[in-house]
Order: structure tokens, then C-alpha cells, then sequence
């Protein structure tokens, strides 16, 4: 995702932005369809999890700036919020049923048949995106130096301190405190002598915040708090972490992670509103990928809450990623203060 995340948004500028995303998806479908046939078969090895987990991220990398950059296509600046919301809701319907459901079958079967499932859910999603209808937009036609366009965006960013703090922003739910995902496992087997079906369960509970958000979001009029909805929720975000740390008991983790849940929702549609909002058409793609950085430094966050996590407990590695959502929000503060008013 670090390295051709943000060619991702380059592709997203210069090309028809539907077939590149159903190109996508194909290959992501490909993916999986390889690693069931490894695991079913039973020849995986080690390497072959590695280059799969590579071909996955390089097609997540290059899907999220064309997904996203669509959007705005399809509806107009004052139902952004709206439909970045409904975005979410899609998203978090799937992560509602989909972990809970992918623990059950493999706790019955075999994980060989969760990626079988994974590549039939992309077979629907190719259907559903061919149906879509895209008005052209001419600026996706240019041509030119990829990596020339690729420094044309983040020239644009750093020429616009609101975009430039949003961006910066988005490091705190999205890098450090999205990879608390890394201490779910260790939480589950350690903390609550459990394994993968409550890890699925959890995850599961997850997305009811993210749904009850949504929702919220979506069947609003009129959003005219965005900065301060961003704010709030990467703040509340960092609370919940650190509320994670403390967590001993089961019954304590399923309200954290629906709190969680409904604040990353939160952030995402008011961070990705508006930058679809400020952000010129034939510039959208490289500018939702810079975002794309935001996700790409997750892994490595969560290197270091899992070392930290290893040497002093699962405690330690929430408290480390707690402080560093919040301290994004501070240094965003003091950068850019005028960002509540957005």
C-alpha cells in the first residue's frame, strides 16, 4: 500500500475510473481464489501467505483512491457527507456479518473455505460495479509523467494548509489507532482465555457502531460541524484505546469496540467529505491516495504496539497507540486550529 497506494490515485486521474476499479477487483478476486486453492489443497507454505498478502495490498492500494474518487461523481457537494456515510454503512453491514460469519465456517470446516467465501463476495461486488453509471470526466483523459502528476498532487496538498491538516488528521484514527487490530488476538487469548470466535464475534460488534453512525450521518440534512465531528470523533477514538487497556473482562469489549466503531466511522465520512468537497476533479484521485499514507503507516504503528505489547502486555500496546491518536490530534490543534471551523 506505501508504494503503489499513491500511483493508485495517479491510475485514478488518467483512466476510466469504473473499468480501472472492476480491473481491481478482479484481481483482488484472483487473490483469493489462489490462496484457497493453496490452503485446500494443502501445499501453502509460508512464502505463499507473504506474496498473497502482497498481491492484496497491492490491490487495496490501488482500489480506495478509485472507489473514493468516484464518488463525487455520482452525487452532488451538499450530499457528500450523506453518501460518504452510506459508503460506511456498506462497509460495516459486511464487517457485521462477515468476521462472525468467517469464524463460525472456519471453526467448522477449514480456513481454505473463508477465502472461498471472500472471492464469491467479490464475484457480486464486480456484478454490482458494472451496473454503475459514470459520467466521463475529461481531466481523467490526460496524459503525462506519472510521477510529474504524482508530485503535481502533493504540491497541490502542501499549497493548501486546510487539506495539508486534514490529511495530517487522518494519521490518528486511520494509521495509529486503526492497527489496535494487531491486539485483538493477543487481547482475546491472553486477557479473556478465548480464541478466533470471539476475535470474530468482537469484530463483528464493531461494525454496530460503525452502522449506528453511519446512519446518523446519513439522515442528516445538513452537516455543517465536519471539523468539529472530526475532532470529536479522533478524540474519542483515542479515549476508547485507552479505555481498551483497562479492559479485563469480555462484557468490556464489545461496548469499547462499538464506541470505536462509531468514532472511525465518524472520522471517515467527515474527513473523506471534505476532501472530496476541496479537492479539484482532475486532482481527486492523488489526493485521496496521499490518505492512502495514513493507512500504509498502519502496519507499522502496529509494530510497535505489538512490540510494546510483547515486553510489558497487551495493556501497554493499547496506552502507546492511545497517546499517539491523541497526540495527532494536538500537533493537527496546533498546526491548523482553524480546522473546527471547517
Amino acid at each position: 500500500m506505501l508504494i503503489l497506494g499513491l500511483f493508485g490515485g495517479v491510475a485514478a486521474d488518467r483512466f476510466n475510473r469504473r473499468q480501472l476499479l472492476m480491473t481491481i477487483q478482479v484481481w483482488t478476486m484472483l487473490m483469493h481464489i489462489t490462496m484457497a486453492t493453496l490452503l485446500l489443497s494443502g501445499v501453502v507454505e509460508l512464502w505463499h501467505v507473504y506474496v498473497i498478502a502482497f498481491g492484496l495490498g497491492a490491490g487495496m492500494a490501488m482500489n480506495q483512491p478509485v472507489r473514493t474518487s468516484i464518488i463525487p461523481n455520482l452525487v452532488d457537494k451538499k450530499d457528500m457527507i450523506n453518501a460518504m456515510s452510506l459508503n460506511s454503512i456498506a462497509i460495516n453491514s459486511t464487517r457485521f456479518i462477515g468476521p462472525a460469519a468467517i469464524a463460525a465456517l472456519i471453526a467448522a470446516t477449514d480456513v481454505g473455505w473463508a477465502y472461498v467465501w471472500a472471492a464469491g463476495a467479490l464475484a457480486v461486488v464486480i456484478w454490482t460495479t458494472s451496473k454503475i453509471s459514470i459520467p466521463d470526466v475529461i481531466q481523467s483523459k490526460t496524459r503525462g509523467n506519472p510521477i510529474n502528476q504524482l508530485v503535481e498532487g502533493f504540491v497541490y496538498i502542501g499549497r493548501h494548509r486546510v487539506i495539508l491538516a486534514l490529511v495530517l488528521l487522518g494519521m490518528g484514527p486511520l494509521a495509529i489507532g486503526f492497527s489496535h487490530q494487531v491486539l485483538l488476538p493477543q487481547l482475546v487469548e491472553e486477557t479473556f482465555g478465548q480464541g478466533i470466535t470471539l476475535m470474530g464475534f468482537i469484530q463483528s460488534a464493531g461494525a454496530i457502531g460503525g452502522l449506528t453512525a453511519g446512519l446518523f450521518i446519513a439522515s442528516r440534512q445538513n452537516v455543517s460541524y465536519k471539523g468539529r465531528l472530526m475532532l470529536f470523533s479522533a478524540t474519542s477514538y483515542g479515549i476508547a484505546l485507552l479505555a481498551f487497556a483497562g479492559a479485563t473482562y469480555i462484557w468490556m469489549a464489545f461496548p469499547l469496540i462499538i464506541w470505536i466503531g462509531a468514532s472511525q466511522t465518524l472520522f471517515r465520512a467527515g474527513n473523506s467529505a471534505t476532501l472530496m468537497e476541496l479537492s479539484p476533479d482532475h486532482l481527486r484521485g492523488r489526493i485521496i491516495s496521499a490518505t492512502l499514507l495514513d493507512t500504509a503507516l498502519s502496519p507499522l504503528a502496529g509494530l510497535a504496539a505489538g512490540a510494546a505489547a510483547d515486553k510489558w502486555g497487551v495493556s501497554a500496546g493499547y496506552v502507546l497507540l492511545s497517546a499517539g491518536c491523541l497526540g495527532v490530534v494536538a500537533l493537527t490543534m496546533l498546526i491548523y486550529p482553524r480546522i473546527k471551523n471547517i
